[in-house]
């Protein structure tokens, strides 16, 4: 068996491509299809062909005194030292990128300053975190000019234009409203998350750091937007996996050699589960390869943790029972045949369930959820497969030098039960201290089920409580994984402390009227339209409007520059309209390519709330609901009340489709893992009201549990905690209660093999005496796994770790050996009178009731 094994994995590491080659980047972009804002998007796309998506790194420069201005100095180094060094970078690579979003136009072609001028109106959001919408779309992409003969005859860089606030258009923009603050944005022609940047930006951050000698005294300079957000996160993803496996791996040696004090049985476990694992992996790797499945930068930590936890409790149950036969007399090949047949159909049922219960995620509509549930599912399989076929084969071959430092006999004593004889609790058990400790909670629960059974109960209740009043408190920023001394946090708080919440991810409202013309005779509707948004920007929280009327934006209406500076690129309103104005379902043929019209106008709103707190959502609810009103109430026009499509798309767009997916997934896959994992356990415990009872004992656990994560990371920072990461409650949902319910199904299964031999109600207290340590191993095991997700550095995976790790112990310690026990001793002495038999009592409970008395007076 182990041969093949061996074989097996080798041969598929030859097909198998590698496993990050095929993951999928992004967030947003896991939406599904007929999402509104993507729809947006695709409109976006559709209209305005020339704006193509792009990414930008931002510099922003203030001075380190609250208040003060920037200076005439601070000015002159920017644009005689920095900018300069920037575009020696760019000379260096190659010269500008033939950015995606370059605009077709005539040959004649015109100077770089003309270039800038004829910029239209470019937002200043580009020095922010990225919108989910970036993924396809970027409110800050300008229509940008065609590069010179010259440029064009070399390799580009990445980089398709700089701009700074020295441009006679755009300038106006780039300065803060409090003069404090100035930008200076890099835009790349690559995409926000892809890794072909990275190079380039950690050039751009040498730059910084090498001018941090000469620039004045006083001015502060720090690295943002949407392509260094998209490095960070990636990095930090990475960092965070590597961590994970690292931490995982040592965790789980230092757990197994303490529990049995002999090297060579605690890797067992360990290179069963290895071994699972990566073939798990390299299957995935494949089926992404062949387009079978999709995978995520990230489902490689889910799948890593759950592996490692379940499959070294299935190894550990394994080697527990195995002893059990050798301390019985048999020889080592006997007491594997009999292990097998025992534990194997338990083992089977247990990874069943969790099985049945990760898949479920499989039904979910975000992509992300979607492939975690087919990933996490799918390599269970190997890891079940491997502890029945490959620890045994491992057991077999090792001999009695498994159990090394005691080789001196194949016969092993150990008055534990399911313990390996060589462990620290093994010895423990010599002084009877862990199975006195065992045998105390039996008896008390024997006396006193009902009162241990409310006083748990009333303990947990609180924390389910907290969990259910904020359970839609959650986070869905992107810098808000990232920790607080990251570059590209630092970067945003400093726009932030200057620069409108909003601007770091303004709203695009686009309108498509296919009886108007926006750019020819009906532009007076438009401007009616931005008119009504003007004087409802109050009631709204609206910075600031942006359209073919007023391209600056309200407050800068008068500082635009007058027409006649742009004889090189025709009229000043030639240019804006082609930003502004878009044609969709219409010929785009090259005999219409010079024509300006459309039926599309498109329209940037700057909101004042953080784009990426879930308050921008209802801000933007709010206003949605004000502007597709009809009536003379409404802010549209009566010319757009009537067969006009209306679209928003940016940022809190994004969010909002991301908590309405999300907030129903969590509702079907919360419906579909308890209906599953129930059908599983009364299939194999064919009781139906017992089975109910273990599905509410892990539900409560989680609720519990994540009430509990809830308190703990408000109470790090109560002033600026937003909530929890938004895929922290579904996970550990899933995983909770599939694997939960693991430990149930052993109890009950050694409760009904003991009450065979020991009677209705001692059987129960026979059975937790039993199993109190070997399920109290599992359980520090699986929670130890779960806990090395706090070893990167993503907020979510920290808080994940965090609640996996407790939710395990938590049903290790208090679920498993008093909520399931205590209920069955009142199921079964006639606590809940005629209630019994609905709640899963037999009828020759009585006998129970008689023999519990005399278990109690004994």
């Amino acid at each position: 068996m182990i041969p093949l094994w061996v074989a097996s994995f080798l041969l598929l590491a030859q097909f198998a491509p590698p496993f990050k080659s095929v993951l999928r980047e992004g967030e947003f972009a896991f939406l599904p299809p007929d999402s509104p804002s993507l729809e947006g998007e695709r409109l976006l796309a559709e209209a305005f062909p020339q704006i193509k998506t792009a990414s930008q790194v931002v510099i922003v420069a203030n001075r380190n005194s609250n208040g003060e201005e920037l200076r005439k100095e601070d000015k002159t180094f920017l644009t005689e030292k920095l900018v300069p060094r920037l575009e020696e970078l760019v000379s260096d690579e190659g010269g500008y990128a033939e950015s995606l979003a370059t605009v077709e136009t005539d040959s004649t072609d015109t100077s770089p300053v003309e270039e800038s001028e004829n910029e239209p109106a470019a937002e200043t959001s580009s020095e922010s975190e990225p919108a989910g919408s970036a993924e396809s779309e970027n409110p800050q992409s300008d229509v940008t000019e065609p590069l010179s003969s010259e440029e064009k005859t070399s390799e580009r860089s990445l980089i398709s234009r700089i701009k700074t606030f020295e441009d006679r258009f755009i300038g106006p923009l780039l300065i803060s409203e409090d003069k404090q603050a100035a930008l200076v944005i890099i835009e790349f022609s690559t995409e926000f998350l892809d890794k072909r940047s990275f190079p380039t930006i950690e050039k751009i951050e040498s730059i910084v750091s090498e001018l941090q000698s000469e620039k004045p005294e006083g001015l502060q300079l720090s690295l943002s937007g949407s392509s260094t957000v998209g490095r960070d996160i990636i990095e930090a993803a990475q960092q965070s996996a590597s961590a994970t496996e690292l931490w995982t791996v040592l965790l789980v040696v230092i757990l197994l050699i303490l529990i049995y004090r002999a090297p060579f049985l605690a890797l067992i476990p360990l290179i069963t589960v290895y071994i699972a694992t990566n073939f798990a992996l390299k299957f995935l790797a494949l089926l992404a390869g062949w387009n079978i499945i999709g995978l995520f930068n990230g489902v490689e930590i889910y799948v890593t943790v759950v592996l490692y936890g379940a499959g070294v409790d299935y190894c550990m149950f394994l080697i527990s029972r195995y002893s059990e036969e050798l301390d019985a007399g048999n020889s080592m090949d006997e007491a594997m045949e009999k292990t097998l047949g025992s534990v194997g159909s338990a083992l089977a049922a247990s990874a069943g369930t969790t099985i049945c219960g990760l898949a479920m995620m499989a039904f979910a509509e975000f992509g992300k959820f979607h492939q975690a549930g087919i990933a996490m599912s799918l390599s269970l399989v190997f890891v079940l497969a491997a502890a029945i076929t490959f620890a045994p084969a491992l057991l077999l071959f090792a001999g009695r030098w498994a159990f090394w430092p005691q080789v001196y006999s194949e016969r092993i004593k150990s008055s534990a039960g399911w313990v390996s004889p060589t462990s620290v609790i093994a010895r423990l058990f010599e002084a009877q201290w862990i199975q006195a400790f065992w045998d105390w909670v039996g008896q008390l629960i024997l006396r006193r089920p009902a009162t241990i059974w409310l006083a748990t109960i009333g303990l947990m209740a609180p924390f389910a409580l907290i969990s259910i009043v904020w359970y839609h408190n959650l986070s869905y920023g992107l810098l808000s994984e990232l920790p607080d001394e990251n570059t590209s946090v630092q970067g945003a708080e400093a726009v932030q402390e200057h620069f409108p919440a909003g601007t770091i991810g303004p709203v695009t409202l686009l309108v498509k009227k296919n009886a108007l013309d926006f750019a020819l005779d009906d532009e007076i509707v438009l401007e009616d339209l931005v008119n009504n948004l003007n004087e409802v920007k109050d009631q709204f929280g609206i910075i600031d409007v942006r359209a073919l009327t007023q391209p600056l934006g309200e407050k800068h209406a008068g500082e635009a520059p007058e027409a006649d500076t742009f004889l090189a690129r025709g009229t000043l309103k030639n240019r804006v309209q082609k930003y502004y104005i878009g044609d969709a379902d219409q010929n785009q043929g090259e005999t219409n390519e010079e024509q300006i019209g459309g039926n599309v106008a498109r329209i940037e709103i700057l909101f004042n709330k953080d784009p990426f707190s879930r308050f921008s959502i209802d801000q933007l609810n709010e206003f949605e609901q004000a502007l597709t009103q009809k009536g003379p109430k409404g802010l549209l026009p009566e010319e757009f009340q009537q067969e006009t499509e209306l679209h928003l798309i940016g940022p809190p767009a994004s969010i909002r489709d991301l908590k309405n997916v999300t907030r129903g997934d969590q509702f079907l896959i919360h419906v579909l893992v308890i209906c599953g994992v129930l059908l599983v356990l009364i299939m194999l415990l064919k009781r139906i009201a017992i089975s109910v009872y273990l599905i509410f004992t892990v539900f409560i656990s989680y609720l519990a549990t994540l009430g509990l994560t809830f308190v703990l990371f408000w109470s790090f920072d109560p002033v600026n905690f937003t909530g929890l990461d938004w895929k922290v409650p579904i996970f550990l949902f899933t995983i909770l209660i599939a694997v939960g319910e693991d430990y149930n199904i052993y109890l009950i299964a050694r409760i009904n093999e003991e009450q065979r031999r020991h009677g209705t109600v001692q059987g129960i207290i026979v059975a937790l005496s039993k199993t109190g340590s070997i399920i109290s191993s599992c359980g520090i095991i699986m929670a130890g796994t779960f806990s090395s997700l706090m070893a990167g550095s993503l907020t979510g995976m920290h808080q994940l770790g965090f609640a996996l790790a407790f939710g395990v112990l938590l049903d290790t310690f208090i679920v498993r050996p008093i909520l399931v026990p205590a209920y069955l001793v009142m199921l079964h002495t006639d606590r809940f009178g005629k209630l019994g038999l609905l709640l899963g009592s037999e009828p020759d409970d009585e006998e129970a009731v008689e023999e519990t008395e005399a278990n109690v007076h004994s």
